[in-house]
This record gives structure tokens, C-alpha cells and sequence, in this order.
């Protein structure tokens, strides 16, 4: 286990892990998400109201994704 030489690198390592398991976790919604709104749209006729609920279930994980790739940016917490 890695050593801390003050209380602030300790806390900053602990807040870059819980937005790494936030991150993971929005990432696996977005994968299934994904694959649930690509199957809807094979599977689906054109005139089935089905078909544009996979096309809003694919918007929601398109935003989970935007959301992700927030937590992504450097330093953007700082700024917060």
C-alpha cells in the first residue's frame, strides 16, 4: 500500500478512486444501455412505437456517457 505524506495527498488519492468507481459504474450502465437500444433496433419494425423507445433508451446512453467523460477531465473538480 502506498504511503501518504500528508493528510491532503491522502484525501486527494481516496476522491481519485471513488470517481474511478463512479466512472466504472457509469460506464457499465452505458454498455448495456447500448446494447439494449442496438437489439430494439434490429429487432423492431419501422411503425413499432418499440423502435423509438430503443432510440430514446440510445439518448439516455448517450448522456450517461457525457456524464462519464466528465468525470474524465483533468482538473475539473478543482475548478468546481
Amino acid at each position: 500500500m502506498k504511503r501518504f505524506d500528508s493528510e491532503k495527498e491522502l484525501r486527494a488519492e481516496q476522491r481519485k478512486r471513488r470517481f474511478l468507481v463512479i466512472r466504472n459504474w457509469l460506464n457499465g450502465i452505458f454498455i448495456v444501455l447500448s446494447i439494449v437500444s442496438i437489439i430494439g433496433v434490429l429487432v423492431f419494425d419501422k411503425n413499432d412505437v418499440k423502435l423509438q423507445i430503443s432510440y430514446a433508451i440510445a439518448i439516455v446512453a448517450i448522456l450517461v456517457k457525457m456524464v462519464e467523460s466528465f468525470f474524465r477531465m483533468p482538473g475539473i473538480f478543482n475548478k468546481l
